[in-house]
């Protein structure tokens, strides 16, 4: 006896991404209107492999003709951001290519597509140093800031009922970012440090260098996933381009201090300079985003907080 595959209202590309898997956290934990979370499919490389674009519109109308969903979700993309400089074509062939084919084929339907892009699209010098808007012309500097922009046009090109929301420094439980980051770093050198030293007695606080002169929002995947499932669900905004993060620009040394010092770990952020670090692609030294899908988002170090206390207990 053969069982029917289930039908999914809403489809999600990356599921493995921290953005796919924030998703599904919150569907499992929390209640959430009209859309239950047997209603929403989650596609990992395996059943949509991005990169290979020979027969991707195919796999794309398949899937989109099978389930008929209401609205398309694209997680995935190249993340990469030092890799990008030197493997464009993968890139731009999934933060680009993918990504127009995907919008065209959802626009043909008229299935809602919601496209998260990146702060990187600002990645040009701020001279006033006010939060962007959605109007506010890009600048993006780096193969991953291009490719993501270059995305961002695509969508728009195809004219079918679209979201693009932009957002920045994004955290969250799963999969690699900053605060894990951090915390693995501080586990390392504080093993390190309580190793006996044959020189001297004293024991020096562990360091970790971090960049200073670059400002943004730092946002959880979780809230963004929330927002999300309110944004698609409600569609109570206009189509087009959105901006989410957590409420609180900061630099990147000021969130690696509060990631220690709330998770009680005895570690001295040292500031440098992007220079110092040197990074292999550009980053924005200015990128705070004003939020208008959400623009009562909580603090970065409330959101932060909760991340915190799931990984305490994972």
């Amino acid at each position: 006896m053969s069982t029917q595959s289930p039908m999914y209202s809403v489809l999600v590309s990356g599921a493995s991404g921290q953005v796919g898997q924030s998703l599904r956290h919150v569907l499992d934990t929390e209640e959430t209107p009209l859309f239950s979370k047997n209603s929403w499919g989650f596609l990992d490389r395996s059943s949509l492999d991005l990169s290979q674009t020979d027969n991707l519109s195919s796999v794309i109308e398949g899937l989109l003709d099978k389930h008929a969903p209401k609205a398309f979700v694209h997680a995935a993309a190249f993340t990469a951001v030092d890799a990008a400089e030197t493997q464009k074509e993968a890139a731009f062939t999934i933060n680009e290519t993918a990504t127009r084919i995907l919008a065209a084929a959802c626009a043909k339907r008229n299935i809602l597509f919601v496209y998260l892009s990146t702060d990187f699209v600002f990645a040009g010098k701020s001279t006033d140093q006010k939060p962007f808007l959605p109007s506010d012309p890009i600048h993006p500097i780096g193969v991953y800031a291009q490719s993501k922009a270059a995305g961002e046009k695509a969508v728009q090109l195809h004219g079918g009922p679209h979201y693009i929301v932009r957002t920045s420094w994004v955290f969250s439980p799963f999969g690699n970012n900053f605060v894990k980051t951090m915390l693995r770093l501080a586990k390392e050198r504080l093993q390190f440090s309580s190793e006996p030293n044959q020189q001297t007695s004293a024991r020096v606080k562990p360091t970790i260098s971090v960049v200073s002169d670059q400002f943004g929002c730092p946002t959880s995947a979780l809230d963004l996933a929330r927002a999300l499932l309110a944004l698609i669900t409600v569609q109570s905004l206009p189509y087009g381009i959105l901006h989410f993060s957590n409420a609180g620009p900061v630099h990147w040394a000021q969130l690696a201090g509060a990631v220690f010092e709330q998770s009680n770990l005895p570690i001295t952020v040292k500031p440098i300079s992007s220079e110092d670090f040197a990074a292999a692609a550009p980053r924005p030294a200015y990128s705070v985003l004003e939020n208008t899908l959400d623009p009562k988002a909580r603090h970065w170090k409330e959101a932060l907080a909760e991340v915190l206390s799931i990984l305490k207990t994972a």
